[in-house]
């Protein structure tokens, strides 16, 4: 099996909320991102499925991702070649993430004040 090299994607927004799974052959952590391009990464730009799998699904669920929030993410990325039923072909573009860093957060905002205003 050939080894990828590993790529680092700067300008990462989570867009969808992170899950994490305990399991008894290791952790699972998952989350899909978007990687805009930026003055440091001007070629980037895409979907990604990120994931992680023992101590790094441990190290990227202390960070507390949630949608909205910025990470630059390095690890290795896989390409998976569907094919749908009419025909046409996709492809999901998987990074198996091995560092992970907050860039910026995503405004929180509590439950209660979430329902506070809602009410009004």
């Amino acid at each position: 099996m050939e080894q990828t090299p590993e790529i680092e994607l700067g300008n990462c927004i989570v867009t969808s909320s992170v899950r994490f799974r305990k399991l008894v052959r290791g952790n699972e952590w998952h989350c899909s991102i978007h990687a805009a391009p930026d003055l440091m990464y001007p070629e980037q730009e895409g979907d990604f499925e990120a994931h992680a799998f023992h101590s790094y699904a441990d190290m990227a669920q202390k960070t507390h991702l949630r949608p909205g929030d910025r990470a630059l993410m390095r690890g290795t990325m896989q390409q998976q070649t569907i094919e749908l039923e009419n025909g046409a072909t996709t492809i999901i573009n998987h990074l198996y993430v091995t560092v992970l860093e907050v860039v910026s957060r995503s405004k929180r905002t509590s439950m209660t004040a979430f329902e506070r205003e809602k009410t009004r």
